[in-house]
This record gives structure tokens, sequence and C-alpha cells, in this order.
């Protein structure tokens, strides 16, 4: 297949169970207009899909795909490339530009690392992956009894939906943004009330944000989130790229299942390169546009981590870890 001319923004839409992940997708499915270049596939772990059905009532002439195979964390792997090649092949078919986005509602139960490694099947495509997690502020997620899904959910979002925010007072709504600042510094908090509003900012655009060298300034503390979830903070001294490939292969090796995210960010005279990881899945290098930041830093964001499965872990260079979450 010829990849389209103009990147595709791919939205993995997680959360936990019942937190808003089909109202979202439905306010943004009312909003749109008749024949605009969206594309939703819904998986449910069950043998009927009654989200996907929803989302046809409210779909407005929209394309919606339902899979209904169980859930996409352990199943959906050639499912999920065969369908996104079908819609674009049928898109092309009939003469219709290439879809500007396709958003994957997935069950409560997926875990985004095994979801983006099913995706290099489609690697050819260049598509913009981000992921959105929703986040129900009348029942804090991290109380639940699928910690480990919850936990891999946040700490893999981009970005990261606050629902159910005019159910309650503005100290849970800033106790939200604490507990999701503390698991995942890296995602972008929406919390508007108009819930409109908070799906158009959700899926405008796929992004990846670069990574801010001053994380290294500030305390992760997330063991105030959950004492099951760490976060652990390196500077590298003039690391050569192809060798932190080698040392992050290396961590997401060791560590399996137990590495949530990591981003890491290279420093080189002329540009910053990003690497990142959701689970032990590899996102594309990425060379940043800015100035380069004169600072070489990773960060991991771990669950049952025991420091020394990362600290013991040799390379080719000086890595001088600067903080430890307990």
């Amino acid at each position: 297949m010829i990849p389209p001319s103009k990147g595709i923004d791919f939205f993995i839409l997680t959360g936990p169970l019942g937190s808003g992940k089909t109202s979202l997708l439905e306010h943004l499915l009312q909003s749109e207009e008749p024949g605009t270049g969206t594309a939703v596939i819904v998986n449910e772990a069950g043998a009927v899909n009654i989200d996907g059905a929803v989302l046809v009532e409210s779909a407005n002439g929209l394309v919606i795909e339902t899979l209904s195979n169980g859930c996409v964390c352990c199943s959906l792997g050639n499912d999920l490339v065969s369908t996104v090649q079908d819609l674009l092949e049928t898109r092309a078919r009939i003469d219709q530009p290439p879809f500007d986005r396709i958003i994957l509602e997935c069950s409560g139960l997926s875990m985004p690392g095994e979801v983006v490694r099913s995706l290099a099947g489609l690697a050819h495509l260049q598509m913009a992956v981000s992921i959105i997690c929703t986040y129900d502020c009348t029942r804090p997620p991290l109380l639940e009894v699928q910690i480990d899904a919850v936990a891999a959910q946040l700490s893999a979002a981009n970005t990261v939906v606050l629902t159910k925010g005019d159910l309650v007072g503005e100290q849970s709504l800033q106790e939200a943004h604490a507990i999701i600042g503390r698991i995942n510094p890296f995602t972008t908090i929406i919390s508007e009330r108009s819930a409109t509003v908070r799906c158009q900012r959700a899926f405008t655009s796929a992004s990846h944000s670069p990574l801010d060298p001053t994380l290294t300034q500030r305390r992760l503390v997330l063991a105030a989130a959950h004492p099951r979830i760490h976060g652990f903070q390196a500077e590298l001294t003039n690391p050569d790229p192809d060798d932190v490939i080698d040392w992050l292969e290396n961590i997401t090796g060791s560590l399996g299942e137990k590495l949530l995210r990591s981003k890491t960010l290279i420093s080189t005279p002329e540009r910053d390169l990003l690497m990142q990881t959701v689970g032990t899945a590899f996102s594309a290098p990425r060379w940043l546009r800015r100035k380069p930041s004169g600072r070489s830093i990773a960060i991991f964001i771990t669950q049952d981590c025991d420091p020394s499965q990362l600290t013991n872990i040799p390379c080719a260079f000086t890595v001088t870890w600067l903080e430890e979450a307990h």
C-alpha cells in the first residue's frame, strides 16, 4: 500500500473501566461534520461490542469499525493492522482523500505499550501516534484493583482528560492534577468542564511532548500517588546516540513489564535527539527543532522496580543517577 501524502494522526484512547472514554468520543462524533476525515475503531473485552453500537448511533456519517475479539492488549495485533489497512484502502478506492485521524478506543483493561507494539506493522504509514487517557474525577483510578493497567495507561499518556469534573469540588480537581502529575510529569492535562471543549482539545492534533530538561530539577514524588510506582532520573555524560540505544534496549530487556514509560534526551552540538518508550515499545527517535539544551537526561517511570535493576546495567558512557522516588 502506498503511504498517504499527509501523515495521519493515530489516537489511542485508553482509560480505566467507566472513566468516560465512550462519552468523550460521542461528543467528538456529534460535533463532526459528515464526510470529515475521522475514522474510529472500537474494541471491547467481550463478544458483544456495546460501546461500538452506542457510537454508531452518534456517528453522523463518520466511519466506525467495531472489533469484539477481546482486549486489544492481548489479541488484536494482526486484526488492528488489517483493519487500518482496510480503512485506508477503502477510502482510496472510493476516491476520497486520506483520513486526517484514526481513533482507537481500547477496552478499560488495555496496556498501551502492547497497543503501540501492535502498530509496528503500520510503520510504513508514518502515522503520528498519541495516547489519550481519561480520568474519572469522581473515582480516583489508583484506588481500583486493576492497578497494573491504570498505572500503564496514565504513565503512557500524552494527554490526560479529566472527566466528570462537574460532579466534584475544586479540591478534588486539584488532587486529580497532583496525582496525574506525580505519575506522569510528561503529560498534558485537559480539565475543561465543557465536554465539547474537552474533546476538541484532546483530538486536535497528535503530538509528542518534548522532554523538559528542567524535570531533573523537580522532585518526582511518585510514591505519593502509589507505592508501587517509582520514578528514576539520570544525567548522561557525552553519550553517543548508538550507545544510548544499546543501553535503553538493555534496560527494556531487563525490566520488561516493570517499565511503564521512558523519555531520553540526547543533546548534540546541533540539535537534541528525543527517544521514548511506552512500556518496552520504542517510538522512532526524533530530532527536535529547538536549539540544543546542552544536557542529556533520561527519565524512567516504573512499577515494582528495584533501583539496582537500572543502576547495575552497564553502558559505554557515564550515568549519574540524580534522584529516585521510593
